[in-house]
């Protein structure tokens, strides 16, 4: 099985050692209660997904930065499709970011682990 580049393992959410194992145990499309579900260590090269504890309270800056930038996506697009009222933003807004819990909770620890975790790539694996 050869091995995933760097962007493709980051956007499956592999192993970043290995890009091999998935760092969380469910599909995102499977199991949607549990999206938040995530292996100790890598299911193929055993390194540990929490290099310490307390590591992923820094995903939280993260995740901030994907909810503006979504913020600002709907906003424009609202802006530019005909301007409607602020109570149409509010609620578009709102029902967007609920929409994509699953997907910032999961990719704010991902890139977190994949720029700050100190795990790097060995191709022996």
């Amino acid at each position: 099985m050869p091995t995933l580049s760097y962007p493709a393992a980051l956007l499956q959410g592999k192993c970043p050692r290995c890009r091999k194992g998935d760092i969380f145990t469910y599909p995102i499309g499977n199991h949607l209660f549990q999206f938040n579900k995530m292996n100790e260590t890598c299911p193929h090269c055993e390194v540990r997904l929490e290099p310490e504890p307390g590591f992923y309270q820094g995903a939280m800056y993260v995740g901030y930065g994907i909810t503006v930038m979504c913020i600002l996506v709907v906003s424009f697009v609202l802006y530019f499709a005909g301007h409607p009222p602020a109570w149409v933003y509010t609620t578009t807004v709102i029902g967007v970011m609920i929409l994509l819990i699953p997907f910032n909770y999961r990719y704010s620890r991902i890139l977190y682990l994949y720029f700050f975790g100190g795990i790097g790539f060995d191709s022996s694996y």
